[in-house]
């Protein structure tokens, strides 16, 4: 069976609830980045914006460690709780009238330190919805339902922004969150395959997570591709708001295309890689993530240099395609090597990695872009990414390493 996870009731109820979140997340993503950019027209903004939910990343690996030692439904319980409450907080400074683009960013950062642990913990409870011979299959078709989000979502928060107001976005965005937490009380999980290990200091966990991923090969490999294409084009979806409306006045409608676009080339990508996902194979990274890398880069020049609508949408269709092949390849080549008493850890560390990249190229895309223009920004960008995975690529080939 092409789609063996589910064949897991649990994994479908899970992933049903999953979906109606993940749209909330994207809901989210392009309401924060729109009102940065009503309140101040600057693309340095929107990237700063993007930095501060993103950059709370770097307090995953300690929720990865305590991951390992709690039961992680509870701990999603709390989270998307909390996670109502700020959004809910969002919606009064909006109907009051009283935000700024201080209060904004504290919001923004508020939601990047809740989605840092919101992030950690779906990483732990998609591996313990299904048994190991469903796992590659499971994390691939979690990636097509979050990148099925990533379609409907963009499209969604964009049409609301430009027909109703942010009001009514924020409501939206924040009802589609319940039917996730009503899914978290229903599902089982079943037990770690290993017991968790006796707990050292907290730096010892940490190194000992490092030292797990700088001894695998394909862990090894895979972590730091995922590092390159994070920290040199990732971050460019990220301020979709700059370049919609500052490159192209389409406003938040075009902004909504652009996102709906980046994916639609998810949501076919990751049904490929789906596909190609059904059986557990931790033994190489593909050679499909490297034409996924330079495919990125390509279609990042080519949206700095085009004038035109339709072909810039092109271009993000296939950044978003290039994007998912990129994270589900990766993460499914990383997860399948993993036994449970690493798998918090080290999966802490891979986020870091990627959701922490996307954060220094948000940001540092912006202000280029706001210093140099949008398209020396872009191409300094696809260019650094071309060249970092080059290397990458001829390091592991001289390691005889399998690419």
């Amino acid at each position: 069976m092409r789609f063996s996870a589910l064949r897991n009731k649990n994994f479908v109820i899970f992933t049903a609830g999953d979906l109606s979140a993940t749209n909330a997340i994207w809901i989210n993503r392009v309401i924060i980045g729109w009102l940065g950019w009503e309140l101040t027209g600057l693309a340095s903004w929107v990237g700063l914006l993007s930095f501060l939910l993103y950059a709370p990343i770097v307090l995953s690996p300690i929720f990865g460690i305590i991951l390992d030692s709690i039961d992680p439904r509870r701990a999603i319980i709390v989270i998307q709780s909390i996670l109502i409450t700020i959004i809910a907080t969002l919606l009064i400074f909006c109907v009051a009238g009283m935000l700024t683009i201080g209060l904004l960013s504290l919001v923004a950062l508020a939601i990047g330190i809740t989605s840092t642990a919101d992030r950690t913990v779906r990483f732990i409870l998609v591996p313990r919805l299904v048994e190991r011979s469903a796992l590659a299959n499971a994390i691939a078709i979690h990636g097509v339902n979050f990148n099925t989000a990533r379609l409907i979502g963009p499209a969604i928060g964009g049409v609301l922004i430009d027909l109703y107001g942010t009001d009514v976005a924020i409501i939206v965005n924040l009802a589609m969150i319940f039917p996730f937490l009503a899914v978290l009380f229903i599902v089982k999980l079943r037990d770690r395959y290993a017991p968790s290990p006796k707990r050292k200091g907290f730096l010892a966990e940490i190194v000992d997570g490092a030292r797990h991923i700088a001894g695998h090969p394909v862990i090894r490999e895979a972590m730091i591709l995922s590092a390159v294409f994070s920290i040199t084009v990732s971050g460019v979806l990220e301020i979709l708001p700059a370049i919609s409306d500052g490159n192209f006045q389409r406003g938040a409608q075009g902004l909504g295309q652009m996102l709906a676009a980046a994916g639609a080339g998810a949501v076919i990508a990751a049904i490929f890689v789906a596909l190609r996902r059904s059986a557990p194979s931790g033994s190489r990274v593909s050679l499909a993530v490297y034409f996924a890398i330079f495919g990125g880069c390509a279609s990042v020049i080519a949206l700095g240099a085009t004038a035109s609508w339709l072909v810039a949408l092109a271009m993000v269709f296939t950044l978003g395609a290039c994007l998912t092949i990129n994270q589900i390849d990766l993460q499914a080549s990383i997860q399948v090597a993993l036994s449970d008493d690493y798998r918090a850890r080290v999966m802490s560390l891979w986020v870091v990695l990627v959701i922490g990249g996307v954060a220094i190229s948000s940001f540092a895309v912006g202000l280029l872009a706001d210093i140099v223009g949008m398209f020396a920004a872009l191409v300094a960008s696809g260019i650094a990414c071309a060249m970092a995975a080059g290397a990458t690529m001829i390091g592991n080939a001289r390691r005889g390493g399998p690419v």
